[in-house]
């Protein structure tokens, strides 16, 4: 891989400041490291060369389509929007660039990448990250965004992150660690919701911690929130009871937004590895080994749903002849595409009632073997029985899988809770 010259960059004046958006992503292993990670090493060292001052916004936490099969864990790429001295622009990459190459787990699907507009996003650029949301996208569709780039299949993700449109976002504070990561209880986590919650959300399910990743990279937490202040409150009160970080930094990004619904390219046509939404009657569902739900709608579609969905996928198994609309992710599977669902929406269902006479509305009897029906209260003979189709949408409803099988993007069901004032990494703490 080559590196891209920087010469076109304009230094004419060194004291008049310019636009930076530094994208990076992939450069998490099965086996550790963190994405994230490197954003907050990198935005780090910005803060030592150049002051908060160089910061226009928090850290950006992209998620992008997790259906990708060469994904290593969540599909997050991170960004930093700067202010900086227009001579100090190549510095900036430089910076960024060595810092990737020397944090990146370079094994396995690791392939990082590393992106930067300078000035105005490209339009291409924000295109790219509405079909990432959703679609699987080249690399060549990414180096043509107009950024300046550079590494391997992780350029997608650099460049969608610079492209990121955040008009509706959330917050995270992660927290990192050195040496082993000590469990938080249940009953801390349960404390530090009830003082904070809505304004942190997706901390629990039942007994199961969710803030607490259990892979081997260096994050020791992760608390989601509305409200920078109060996933400060939230860190402060996990530090009370001895869970304290060796680092840590708030990141605004596109989680709990429905982003990909918002803004993401959703296909009229199935296509492998895609995000799609659907709607059809179920004319099949049944458990399959494993426990897992397997259907099929009337256009042919078939779909998933894991036993450890919960709900989701109980009330799928009972809901044969229900009209619904389906969301999930698209995968090949033994010759065929399968739907594995993210959440549904019962609209109603379909219900056999036996046709009454036309005439007196009366109700009809067999004749035996000639398959004829006659009306009991005015004897009209008919050749055949019809069969009426009655549509029920008292059952509607909205099914969403248990709080720790939702993926990074979905909104939360009951999130509805918004934070109108603005924050600026100038306005509150972020980094430590």
């Amino acid at each position: 891989m080559s590196e891209p010259c920087l010469v076109h960059i304009n230094t004419r004046s060194p004291m008049a400041t310019v636009l930076v958006l530094i994208g990076i992503d992939d450069t998490d292993s099965y086996t550790g490291g963190c994405t994230t990670h490197v954003g907050y090493l990198l935005a780090k060292e910005v803060l030592r060369r150049w002051g908060e001052e160089a910061f226009l916004d928090f850290p950006r936490l992209v998620r992008l389509n997790p259906n990708i099969p060469f994904k290593t864990r969540g599909n997050a790429a991170v960004a930093l929007a700067l202010e900086v001295p227009e001579g100090d622009v190549e510095e900036v990459w430089r910076l960024a660039l060595d810092m990737v190459k020397n944090n990146a787990r370079r094994e396995g699907k690791t392939d990082p990448g590393l992106a930067m507009a300078v000035g105005e996003v490209p339009e291409r650029a924000r295109v790219i990250y509405k079909m990432a949301l959703t679609q699987v996208v080249s690399r060549g569709a990414a180096e043509r965004a107009g950024l300046i780039t550079w590494g391997g299949r992780g350029v997608v993700g650099a460049v969608a992150a610079v492209g990121a449109d955040l008009s509706r976002s959330t917050f995270e504070l992660i927290a990192y660690r050195e040496g082993e990561r000590a469990a938080i209880p249940a009953e801390v986590v349960r404390l530090m919701e009830a003082l904070t919650y809505p304004f942190t959300f997706h901390n629990l399910d039942g007994r199961r911690v969710l803030i607490q990743p259990r892979g081997p990279d260096p994050v020791y937490y992760g608390i989601r929130g509305l409200s920078p202040p109060h996933l400060l409150l939230a860190k402060s009160i996990l530090e009370a009871h001895g869970y304290k970080p060796a680092g840590w930094v708030i990141y605004r990004t596109n989680q709990a937004t429905d982003a990909h619904l918002a803004h993401g390219v959703i296909l009229a046509e199935p296509t492998p590895y895609s995000y799609y939404r659907v709607r059809g009657v179920v004319v099949e569902a049944r458990r399959v080994a494993g426990r897992h739900v397997v259907g099929r709608l009337d256009n042919g579609l078939a779909f998933v749903a894991y036993r450890h969905l919960g709900r989701l996928a109980s009330e799928l198994e009972r809901c044969v002849m229900c009209d619904v609309e389906l969301y999930g992710g698209l995968k090949p599977r033994f010759g065929q595409l399968f739907l594995y669902v993210e959440r549904a929406y019962v609209l109603g269902r379909y219900a056999p009632s036996p046709s009454r006479c036309p005439y007196c509305g009366g109700s009809l009897e067999s004749l035996g073997r000639d398959r004829r029906w006659r009306c009991r209260r005015c004897g009209v003979v008919f050749r055949s029985r019809g069969v009426r189709w009655l549509y029920d949408s008292s059952i509607a409803k909205a099914v969403f899988p248990r709080p720790g099988e939702w993926r990074h993007l979905l909104r939360p069901p009951g999130l509805d809770v918004e934070v109108t004032g603005f924050f600026s990494p100038r306005s509150v703490e972020w980094i430590s």
